[in-house]
């Protein structure tokens, strides 16, 4: 892949959800959205074709998750507004047995977990230049084909350029160094693999990695963030540099 041209835009929003797998009556959200969800937004910018049922495309279409795949495409997340989180009740209609008289369907209220006035960074590379070029002027021009959001339909996501970059691959050999994106669990070498410091606010969740078409989630990893946007302090085998930016961690 060719990790030195990179994409680099915010997405904003009112309110986010980014339901965490093991949640059930009252769902709840991870701080940042998933690599997938992320998957998912590029996906609505270009107007990729969703499945016609379950696990089924036309032929020809290769579905987001693969398009967007690890081998593909690297997506990196950066907290750019302090996360804060906020519990909103839903009115949800029971359509199963009355479907087409919502008058007679049970309503049920359900709380949902939200992230308030999310602002993310997000950095990506992708192996298909001609793709990158289109979402590069998609985003650029807000020609977006469907309208992206943040998790939830009713959550309409502002999507902004920033800027295109150059990176550099750079081997650490073990040093601790300062990543001012999420940092993938998974990637840390070393001990102690993170350097914590008393004053910030840090998150670990297990999100999902990687996607099959049939959305089965292929790999789950421990990802951390600083809650207020604060740089990490990690021990890594190899980053990519950001002339003017800084160091970034593909998830």
């Amino acid at each position: 892949m060719n990790y030195k041209e990179l994409l680099i835009f915010d997405i904003t929003g009112e309110y986010g959800h980014f339901r965490k797998y093991n949640t059930t009556t009252s769902p709840l959200t991870y701080s940042v959205p998933t690599r997938t969800a992320i998957a998912g937004m590029l996906g609505a910018i270009l107007g990729m074709e969703r499945e016609t049922r379950d696990g089924r495309y036309a032929e020809d279409i290769v579905p987001v998750q693969e398009f967007f795949s690890k081998e593909k495409c690297g997506v990196a997340v950066q907290v750019i507004s302090p996360v804060k989180k906020e519990n909103i009740g839903f009115n949800l209609i029971n359509t199963k047995t009355s479907f087409y008289d919502l008058t007679r369907a049970g309503h049920t209220q359900t709380e949902f977990e939200l992230v308030k006035d999310p602002h993310y960074r997000i950095y990506l590379a992708m192996e298909d230049q001609s793709k990158f070029e289109e979402l590069s002027e998609r985003i650029e021009n807000k020609r977006h084909h469907f309208t992206p959001y943040l998790g939830l339909a009713q959550f309409t996501a502002q999507v902004d350029f920033v800027q295109r970059a150059t990176g550099h691959m750079v081997t650490s050999n073990g040093n601790m160094v300062e990543i001012i994106t999420a940092v993938n669990l998974s990637k840390v070498v070393g001990n102690p693999p993170v350097e914590f410091q008393r004053e910030l606010f840090y998150s670990a969740n297990n999100m999902p990695i990687a996607m099959n078409r049939e959305r089965q989630v292929l790999e789950y990893s421990e990802v951390l963030i600083e809650k207020s946007g604060k740089p990490l302090h990690v021990r890594v085998s190899e980053y990519l540099t950001v002339e003017g930016i800084g160091n970034i961690l593909f998830l």
